[in-house]
């Protein structure tokens, strides 16, 4: 017969029920919960406050740019888009270099200012943008000048810009290099750049060009016949063609042996070795280079980055000028129906 464990009974006797234990934990764990639900919620409040604020800073720097008031007296839409683009500039101080980046006013406030000019007659935009570049070279000092004349490049002039237009940007540049107060170096570059910038424009024939191929022979563009030409400046080493090509690659009208479209490949600056150990292009491309570089050399086309594309209709029309590959992809599809585009000559 065994003895009562004296030891465990009194343990037993002494110790604390169980379940007293496990409520006062779950009271502990729904205490530190609630602590942390209170935390989250302060957490997502202060964010939709800061949100807010951020919107409502932002909406003021819009609203900060000085637009001008059109008069109630103008009731037709053309009238008063033009009394809006001739005094877009009068209320903005132009001497205050700190509009030009706080807030990115004076950038958005030009943005807003080329998105008018294709909406009204040439001569309204023109003198619209007489009167802008009068009140940049009086009122302002020449860092001034160099912080819009950048946003014009990069708005005008940049191929992955949406709002890209050589024509706008050309007239941009001569209205710029007209003023009396333009420096002499000013009114040569911009002279360069304008006309460059018009060459091989949309609705206009492609300036021919000799090139030799793959196999020593020298040919010329206007003498490749085709439906389609699209005409590819490319350079073996450029990062940015090679990204290109890949997409370039994916559009069936490229790859296709039909003949509808032919892929003329050419590298501007001459023969050397770089060209001669590039990978092939596809079969149904033809692949050159232009002699002694003559493309670039007599400014025969005009390329600000590399790869340059154009395409080209059976008689050698510029029908897209710079297009994404994506312009590029719905033309040839049909989605656009070989329409000129931007063809203001």
């Amino acid at each position: 017969m065994l003895n009562p464990n004296e030891y465990i009974i009194d343990k037993l006797i002494k110790q604390k029920p169980q379940h007293s234990q496990c409520f006062g934990m779950l009271r502990l764990f729904a205490f530190l919960w609630y602590v942390n639900f209170l935390f989250a919620v302060m957490r997502i409040l202060l964010a939709t406050v800061l949100f807010m604020v951020s919107l409502y800073a932002n909406a003021q720097h819009e609203a900060a740019f000085p637009y001008p008031s059109i008069p109630d007296t103008l009731r037709a839409p053309s009238a008063r888009a033009g009394y809006l683009v001739n005094h877009y500039w009068d209320g903005y101080n132009f001497a205050d270099t700190t509009q030009n980046v706080a807030g990115g006013m004076a950038e958005q406030g030009f943005v807003n200012f080329l998105d008018l000019l294709p909406r009204v007659p040439r001569a309204v935009a023109a003198s619209g943008m007489m009167a802008f570049v009068d009140r940049l070279y009086e009122d302002c000092q020449p860092a001034v000048r160099d912080y819009f004349a950048g946003l014009a490049d990069s708005y005008l002039g940049n191929d992955d810009s949406p709002m890209r237009d050589d024509v706008l940007y050309a007239q941009f540049l001569d209205i710029m290099g007209a003023s009396k107060f333009a420096s002499v170096a000013e009114r040569t570059r911009n002279d360069y750049m304008a006309r460059n910038l018009r060459k091989n424009l949309p609705g206009t024939t492609a300036a021919d060009f000799d090139y030799i191929d793959r196999h020593g022979k020298r040919r010329s563009l206007h003498s490749l016949a085709a439906p389609m030409t699209l005409l590819y400046f490319y350079d073996p080493d450029c990062g940015h063609c090679r990204q290109v090509l890949e997409q370039l690659l994916g559009i069936p009208q490229l790859t296709s042996e039909d003949g509808a479209v032919r892929v003329l490949a050419v590298y501007p600056y001459g023969y050397d070795e770089r060209w001669s150990a590039a990978p092939r292009f596809p079969s149904t491309w033809i692949d050159g280079y232009s002699p002694d570089g003559d493309v670039t050399a007599r400014d025969v086309y005009y390329i600000k980055s590399m790869p340059s594309l154009y395409l080209l209709d059976k008689d050698k029309k510029v029908v897209l000028k710079n297009p994404s590959v994506e312009v590029l992809r719905k033309a040839l599809s049909g989605g656009c129906r070989y329409q000129f585009f931007k063809t203001q000559l």
